[in-house]
């Protein structure tokens, strides 16, 4: 079923950001009168086809990228009247404009879709934490904690959720600070604390596998919710001694149970024994005998198959919406545009200079995959990564690697430079080494993903 969900995701995603990189080609043609035949999402076969006043609308078979096809002389005979209509009779100034608007219109549209994620507002669980985990870098400079703490800003940045602390922590890693800061409140006291040099030496960015989060020393408050059984997975073993939904867990073997916490833990420690769990139902005391087995993902620890009841009305005080007026929104999410932005180039730096591996890039498979995930997730999730990709498609199309967009920007801004094109051999020659240098890092994002989907 995920796999389906991701092909969906990949068409959906890909097929949106294509149309809108391709139609700032056609409108920015359109705009001065130069005549365009063939608006195509996709490559290949036809799979539908519109015929519009003069240019033919389609959706084709290959879903990874598309074109915009205008009368050129240098493709073919040009009907006389449309002569004065052909992409090469245009000034270098608005053939670079043409050019140029395909990635700036998907740099633009990354910008309005993160202003539209601030104006319909992300709810999450605000970002509060207990005791730094040991041997971390936030517990060298906040030891011997005895309370819980929101963050209230990290790096200087407001945050209001886990996410943007970590997408704070992101960019400061690709920048490569040596220290981060946090301002915090206690939830005891009300007490505010800035501590404005928090070492970040043990976070590698190149460790795919390690969570920031975790290194850096956030351990998460663990709300406190009531053992209450919210669902059950058939055939476990919860389910199979006749638990029930909504059944209160008060022992484990013999253990007292007061959250969730404390099932969670005991549970864990007691894989491979059958032990009497005692719950009330309703009014009624009963007890059940249960065989806790392992668990899959880690045979040292038990595995019940229940689910978490979670009661909204305590979640209140725990959870946080973030939403902003249309202004405020507009200014965040050109200042989130502009963030990543500065952290894809210097990666892309980075990765030309051998400070980071090439395995940081992804391809398809991944795309899809996040695309399926994103679906899944919901409207928030889904309009992150369309922001995202929209961006990373303009940059990458901004590129000067001939094929590109930015291969023929170059050329044109020689030609504004020398008063004459680019000489047709040279232009030949850069079109040989362009094509050879993105199919190179096709095959390498391919395999980056491969190994990623073999690692897990």
């Amino acid at each position: 079923m995920s796999f389906l969900w991701s092909i969906l995701g990949f068409i959906l995603v890909i097929g949106i950001l294509v149309a809108i990189h391709e139609w700032g080609h056609y409108q920015v043609a359109r705009w001065f009168d130069i005549k365009v035949i063939r608006f195509s999402i996709g490559f290949g076969k036809p799979i539908c086809t519109k015929q519009g006043k003069e240019t033919e609308f389609q959706v084709a078979m290959i879903p990874i990228g598309g074109y915009v096809k205008f009368v050129d002389e240098r493709e073919g005979p040009v009907d006389e009247e449309d002569v004065p209509r052909a992409f090469n009779r245009q000034s270098v100034y608005k053939r670079f404009a043409v050019v140029a608007a395909g990635p700036l219109i998907n740099l633009i549209f990354a910008w309005l879709v993160f202003t539209a994620i601030y104006l319909i507002g992300v709810s999450g669980i605000k970002p509060i934490f207990e005791q730094p985990l040991p041997g971390s870098p936030l517990e060298q400079v906040l030891p011997n904690n005895q309370q819980a703490w929101l963050v209230l800003e990290a790096n200087e940045k407001p945050v209001t959720s886990w996410m943007t602390i970590r997408d704070q922590l992101l960019k400061a890693l690709i920048d490569d600070q040596s220290t981060f800061s946090l301002k915090l409140e206690s939830i005891d006291t009300g007490e505010v604390k800035y501590l404005g040099s928090i070492p970040l030496s043990n976070l590698d960015l190149e460790d795919k596998k390690q969570d920031w989060m975790k290194a850096f020393g956030f351990q998460r408050y663990a709300i406190p919710l009531p053992p209450h059984i919210g669902s059950l997975k058939e055939d476990a073993p919860a389910a199979l001694a006749g638990i029930e939904v909504g059944d209160l867990i008060t022992k484990i073997d013999g253990q007292s149970i007061s959250v969730w916490q404390d099932l969670v833990k005991t549970v864990s420690n007691l894989a491979n024994q059958t032990v009497e769990v005692e719950l009330q139902r309703g009014s009624v005391l009963l007890t059940k005998q249960v065989t806790i087995v392992e668990n899959s993902a880690d045979t040292s620890k038990g595995y019940l198959g229940v689910g978490v009841y979670v009661d909204e009305s305590l979640m209140k005080s725990y959870t946080i919406t973030s939403q902003y007026g249309l202004f405020e929104s507009i200014q965040l999410g050109w200042q989130k545009n502009l963030d990543f932005i500065d952290m894809s180039l210097v990666m892309m730096k980075k990765m030309l200079f051998g400070e980071v591996g090439l395995d940081n890039l992804s391809g398809p498979v991944s795309i899809a995959q996040f695309s399926g995930q994103a679906l899944q997730t919901g409207v928030i999730s889904f309009l992150t990564l369309l922001g995202l990709l929209s961006l990373s498609l303009g940059i990458l199309n901004l590129l000067p690697i001939p094929v590109l967009d930015g291969g023929h920007l170059v050329y044109y801004i020689v030609e504004m430079i020398k008063g004459s094109p680019v000489s047709e051999g040279v232009m030949v020659f850069g079109q040989k080494i362009g094509l050879l240098l993105i199919i190179s890092l096709t095959v390498l994002a391919l395999t980056n993903d491969l190994i990623r989907i073999t690692n897990g």
